[in-house]
């Protein structure tokens, strides 16, 4: 069932990428290079690495988290460009985000990872702990 609804989901991506063309392939290599050292290849994190499997969508229900993603060391200083790294995080919440993606959920661009990612994190456990507990708190 949650391949199927993260196909759809790919499929709806791809349609409303416009000219910026989704290549999964290319993404998970990015990926892989760049991110599974850390989050492991199933999303799973380790050590003070979240999670991504099944949460990383969460994150989308605020803004400030949106930018979060973006704003961390390890995307925000990435060798990747915008263009990349708006590719892998759109992949890795596809492939990863499950049930935790919103209905609502529409793509980083490039345009908006290159303003985000000017402006880099440097207190990201706090950050992380201050949006989970907003989270929580939006669920209630």
């Amino acid at each position: 069932m949650i391949k199927v609804v993260v196909a759809a989901l790919l499929s709806v991506f791809v349609l409303t990428a416009g000219a910026e063309e989704v290549n999964a392939q290319r993404a998970h290599y990015n990926y892989m290079l760049y991110c599974q050292g850390c989050h492991t290849p199933e999303g799973l994190g380790i050590d003070s690495v979240p999670r991504i499997k099944g949460h990383v969508g969460n994150f989308l229900r605020l803004q400030e988290g949106r930018e979060y993603l973006v704003r961390v060391p390890g995307s925000a200083g990435s060798v990747l460009n915008d263009a990349q790294l708006a590719e892998v995080l759109n992949w890795m919440i596809l492939e990863y985000g499950e049930d935790s993606i919103p209905a609502d959920f529409h793509p980083y661009t490039e345009t908006e990872v290159a303003q985000l990612r000017q402006d880099p994190l440097l207190e990201v456990e706090d950050h992380r702990r201050r949006l989970m507990e907003q989270l929580r708190n939006s669920k209630e």
